[in-house]
């Protein structure tokens, strides 16, 4: 089954020579990534443990960052796109709409959030948060989907969207077809082969 484009490309202002320069694991910081891991790890039941990140096209000096986050022994991975933020949404009362967390059957969402220090999404954001306040993470996915979205409101009540992800199983149901010679989607001709699924480190596109 093949999903793409996954990671539509949001709105943003050019891409800062500083972000350009980053690899991926200089954007997404430790706290940013204890936040998706647990987030995946409570809907989909696995053990504790942190899991490790790896960036996928640091080489390249791209405006979208590309990485995997897992572990050894869990039997999926995480892939995400973290991207620089466009304008901040509109005020929502984001707080006032979360409802009970948790996965309950008649859920349309799942929303997990965490609060961190300033300095750990500083690189998601194209203005240095406050140091006098804690950022909220807010991590969205739709209940019965393996994808979802990390926002960051950095205290004034508007979130910015910095982090598309999708979780990836690591067995394949069934026998693998051809590898695409280019990304369906960016075109490019670097498409991974994985034991479960094929992935474009410069888009994010991936069919299992």
């Amino acid at each position: 089954m093949s999903y793409g484009p996954v990671f539509v490309p949001s709105r943003r202002p050019a891409a800062t020579e500083r972000w350009r320069g980053s690899r991926c694991d200089e954007v997404v910081l430790p706290a940013v990534r204890d936040a998706l891991w647990e987030f995946t790890r409570e809907v989909h039941n696995l053990e504790p443990g942190p899991a490790k990140l790896s960036g996928l096209n640091d080489t390249r000096e791209a405006e979208a960052k590309i990485g995997m986050l897992g572990t050894d022994t869990a039997p999926l991975c995480l892939v995400l796109r973290a991207h620089l933020p466009g304008p901040p949404a509109a005020r929502k009362h984001w707080r006032e709409d979360l409802g009970t967390q948790g996965v309950r059957p008649q859920a349309a969402q799942v929303t997990g959030i965490d609060q961190v220090d300033p300095d750990q999404v500083a690189p998601l954001l194209t203005e240095p948060p406050s140091q006098h306040v804690r950022p909220w993470l807010i991590l969205r996915s739709p209940a019965g989907f393996a994808a979802g979205a990390l926002s960051v409101d950095p205290g004034d009540g508007l979130p910015r969207r910095v982090i598309d992800f999708a979780v990836l199983h690591l067995n394949r149901p069934g026998a693998a077809g051809e590898r695409p010679p280019r990304c369906p989607h960016c075109n490019q001709p670097r498409v991974r082969r994985y034991a479960a699924f094929d992935l474009c480190p410069d888009c994010g596109w991936f069919a299992t």
